[in-house]
């Protein structure tokens, strides 16, 4: 290599060591080494709405690699009751050096708007609407409820699913909105049936079947075929599916709840008849049943005999044990109640039959049961009556009442689906 070449690599290599070194010394003086650092934590600009907490994020100095934070002197000028741009200064003891962080108060937020009442009302044709209130409050203006305006266009003589719009708005032009939703219905209480029954026999009967054997379809009370006139039913269609029902009226002790556990843990789907008493009274569950895919079934207000009122003089009062029913399941779930009946006990006659069916109902016996309102029925017991009588299309009429029928009811489903039965809602009977 020539002497020239050498003197310029020699060049090279000594500019590289004299930057090296700058960097390492600028390197050690700006980490703290020889001069305390001094630097903000978070951003240089926080920006904070009236009234509400401002939190420092602070600063940090750091010296000779150790922490020096706490020789940072603060004077936080920040009132957050005033609108205005503020100073945080941030400076070290002994030391000519600080920092400064903006802190801009302003209001940029929305008064919190709340609806008293529920989210959605439910109210029948000709019913007065009460406005349950609202209430506003701003982190300025402080409570500015009575700035809240409303509207709507309800026709409260039409069904149908109307919007009450809420709208509030603060000094500095900040803006809450808000919404209630009002549901019209028709009011099934309003139902009139035009009587002409007295050419159908009112003699009570108690629905009674023959318990099957060997697994077969069996018979009950009336035919077939003389209840397809009364769209009336007590077995499904000749097919590998059993139909779980259960009548409950608000039994002082009851394994209702339990047993939906179980039907949700297996995946089956039940028909529950339910009082109206019971459907207001367990409004919470019953929507959880409806929600789990269940179907509730009309099982009258007062559970009577129905026969006692299925005269012309007694037609209204026969009526409202249905139609109040229904009311109660449109204010409590928020929708028609499907048309599935089930006579109190069992007892009915072919005029009460013809008057629910000109209700547009179906009615629904069964094609098993037992003596279950006995607390003594143990689980294998139940499972035993349940397992030696199924059929296909079989009708189970079970009472939650009884601890037997929910500790076998696993067991039981269990058992049935090995044998390739499925399990269905009454609904779905043709």
């Amino acid at each position: 290599m020539s002497r020239r070449c050498r003197m310029i690599v020699y060049s090279i290599i000594t500019s590289m060591a004299i930057l090296f070194l700058v960097l390492l010394i600028r390197l050690l003086f700006f980490s703290g080494l020889f001069v305390p650092t001094l630097e903000l934590i978070g951003e240089q600009q926080i920006v904070v709405n009236m009234n509400e907490t401002y939190h420092d994020p602070g600063a940090k100095s750091i010296y000779r690699f150790m922490d020096n934070s706490s020789h940072i002197q603060v004077d936080d000028q920040v009132d957050t009751s005033q609108l205005g741009n503020y100073k945080v200064i941030y400076q070290l003891d002994n030391a000519n050096k600080k920092v400064i962080r903006e802190v801009i108060v302003t209001d940029q937020k929305a008064p919190d708007l709340r609806l008293k009442g529920d989210q959605e009302i439910r109210i029948f044709i000709g019913e007065a609407f009460e406005e349950p209130g609202y209430q506003a409050y701003d982190n300025c203006d402080g409570d500015i409820s009575d700035q809240v305006k409303s509207h709507s266009a309800i026709d409260f003589d039409q069904t149908g699913t109307y919007q009450i719009e809420y709208e509030v708005s603060d000094s500095h032009g900040n803006t809450a909105k808000a919404a209630r939703t009002v549901v019209i219905l028709e009011d099934p209480v309003n139902t009139k049936l035009a009587y002409h029954h007295d050419m159908f026999d009112n003699t009570m009967f108690e629905w009674w079947f023959n318990k099957s054997q060997d697994h077969q379809r069996t018979s009950g009370a009336k035919s077939e075929e003389w209840l397809q006139a009364y769209s009336a039913y007590y077995q499904g269609k000749d097919e590998k599916v059993l139909y779980l029902t259960f009548d409950e009226g608000g039994n002082d002790i009851t394994y209702i709840k339990e047993i939906a556990e179980v039907l949700h843990a297996h995946d089956v789907k039940a028909t529950f008849f339910l009082t109206r008493n019971y459907i207001r009274d367990e409004s919470a569950f019953v929507n959880e049943l409806v929600d789990e895919g269940h179907v509730i079934g009309n099982h009258t207000w007062h559970h009577y005999d129905m026969t006692t009122l299925a005269n012309e003089a007694s037609v209204d009062a026969f009526v409202e044990e249905i139609t109040q029913e229904e009311k109660t399941y449109l204010e409590v779930v928020g929708e028609e109640m499907p048309k599935l009946f089930r006579f109190p006990r069992g007892g009915c006659s072919e005029r009460a039959l013809k008057m629910v069916h000109d209700l547009g109902y179906q009615t629904f016996f069964w094609s098993h049961a037992y003596y279950d309102y006995g607390s003594d029925v143990s689980k294998q017991q139940a499972l035993d009556t349940m397992m030696q009588h199924y059929h296909n299309g079989a009708i189970y009429l079970l009472h939650p009442s009884n601890k037997g029928n929910y500790e076998a009811l696993g067991d039981f489903i269990e058992e049935m689906k090995k044998l390739g039965y499925r399990f269905d809602t009454l609904d779905h009977i043709e």
